[in-house]
């Protein structure tokens, strides 16, 4: 059985929302795993793909106000262990904003960041960054000048992830769990390195392939976590937006009001790209992830406070618009047809 939108099927999805009054609602339908006829509750965790770049803009920034860094110095001043270069093996002067907003010139490998399996050998975030693996074929450099072009880059976000890691000597996992989901009471929400797969697999939605086959194994590794590594519940996704615009708003004590302003700031030539995140019309705020084993969007209304939180079990092959996913975000419930 699977759930249809108004545009395609999931097996599985989940909706949370918060209205303008403050009250979340939750819901969720179909199946977690075809094989066991699990089906999606409130437990089930679904991946949240590129929505980790939000969190980890969220991280990048609690550093920025503590003034531990400032993100308009070039990442290279924080760089210790691994520097990011020009093609001709200078060092880059890229600033950290730049990467945060996808205007640093850095470009993803082909067809990279895709197409790992739970048997592979695994791969470490520096194999990533030199470009030694199928995973992502060339190093990561800062190929164009800086603010001349938007290309998104989850290789961007692997710097990230190496600057977080030099500047607080501790894991990335380690880091946003207490920097960030320890703070704000999450349970659900994780970062899959192979510990966090094995303790939480048995909630982990099974993912399924844009023919609508499970994906071997169930779901994908992802070494690289600060760009796509993210699992969560919709639930727990509108917990962090909600504390985002308190902060948003001025009401936060976990996150400054000018952190919050910078972030949703529109880079200069490219009005879409905040740090970490999409700004749409209306002063509408979007992250969205969409990977081989699911797709996701999460909407914030700056002026009202109103967020939404979709998630999803399947690579539908189409971007949200066209899947629906963002039709669910929505609307006021996720109430639909299935089939």
């Amino acid at each position: 059985m699977e759930y249809r939108t108004a545009c395609g099927n999931f097996p599985g999805i989940g909706c949370a929302r918060k209205n303008a009054a403050g009250k979340t609602t939750v819901e969720y339908h179909g199946i977690a795993d075809r094989e066991s006829n699990t089906p999606v509750t409130g437990d089930t965790v679904f991946p949240a793909c590129s929505i980790s770049k939000f969190i980890t803009a969220i991280c990048v920034m609690k550093l920025h106000e503590q003034g531990a860094i400032s993100i308009n110095n070039p990442v290279n001043h924080y760089l210790q262990q691994w520097k990011l270069r020009s093609p001709e093996g200078n060092e880059s002067t890229a600033s950290i904003r730049s990467i945060l907003c996808h205007t640093a010139g850095i470009v993803d490998g082909d067809d990279a960041f895709y197409g790992l399996r739970r048997n592979d050998p695994e791969i470490s975030l520096m194999d990533i960054l030199e470009g030694r693996t199928a995973y992502n074929n060339r190093p990561v450099r800062a190929e164009k000048p800086q603010g001349e072009a938007f290309e998104y880059s989850d290789a961007g976000y692997c710097v990230l992830q190496q600057l977080l890691q030099e500047i607080l000597h501790q894991s990335f996992e380690d880091i946003v769990r207490n920097m960030l989901f320890n703070p704000l009471g999450l349970r659900k929400t994780f970062f899959a390195t192979p510990g966090n797969m094995a303790f939480y697999e048995n909630r982990m939605a099974t993912g399924y392939d844009e023919a609508g086959q499970p994906i071997p194994g169930r779901f994908p590794p992802v070494p690289d976590l600060a760009a796509s590594g993210l699992w969560s519940t919709p639930e727990e996704l509108v917990i962090i937006a909600k504390e985002f615009m308190e902060a948003y708003n001025g009401r936060s004590s976990f996150l400054q009001q000018k952190t919050v302003q910078e972030m949703v700031k529109p880079a200069e030539k490219f009005p879409w790209a905040g740090l970490g995140l999409f700004i749409g019309e209306n002063d509408m705020l979007i992250s969205q992830g969409w990977g081989e084993n699911g797709q996701c969007m999460l909407k914030m209304h700056g002026p009202t406070g109103e967020i939404a939180a979709v998630m999803t079990n399947r690579n539908p092959g189409v971007d949200q618009q066209a899947s629906g996913v963002e039709w669910l975000a929505d609307r006021s419930s996720c109430e639909d047809n299935q089939a």
